[in-house]
């Protein structure tokens, strides 16, 4: 008489661990918008190696082998990076923004992370706070950058 209890008990279980897993799983970038610098329109960005590298809660947008920069960029144009999110089979909203400095020269680019009191700061937090890096000058991944800088290069 034990055993169907503890099968039923262990597969209620499962179950239950199995949904929150699943409820608790971040949903994917469907798509980047780069607008701003020296495009003449906005950029849209769906090739999946970009969306992959691009995930708003993984980061991997920003090098984490380095510190924040200790001072903001200069001379360097400015992009405004849009990321959208599909929350629901028909629904895709935007749900996370930083502006990106590339570097002309083989230095690293600069991602500034919106902070508080910062137009975006709301919209962001509402995805992921970044605490360190919210509010200040982050270095770009290489990775991220091999794949988006070439796109602001397209004006």
């Amino acid at each position: 008489m034990k055993k169907p209890l503890f099968v039923l008990t262990l597969a209620f279980l499962l179950l239950f661990l199995g949904m929150a897993q699943a409820t608790s799983a971040k949903p994917p970038t469907v798509k980047i918008i780069i607008s701003g610098g020296g495009l003449t329109r906005a950029i849209e960005a769906t090739d999946q190696r970009i969306l992959d590298i691009s995930n708003v809660w993984s980061g991997q947008f920003l090098d984490g082998s380095k510190d924040t920069a200790k001072e903001p960029p200069r001379g360097l144009q400015r992009y405004e990076v849009s990321f959208y999110i599909k929350i629901a089979d028909d629904e895709v909203r935007k749900k996370y923004v930083f502006y990106y400095y590339p570097n002309p020269s083989t230095e690293p680019g600069y991602i500034y992370l919106p902070g508080k009191g910062e137009t975006w700061y709301p919209l962001n937090v509402g995805a992921i706070i970044r605490d360190g890096q919210d509010g200040k000058w982050n270095y770009a991944s290489p990775e991220w950058e091999d794949l988006i800088k070439p796109m602001t290069n397209s004006g």
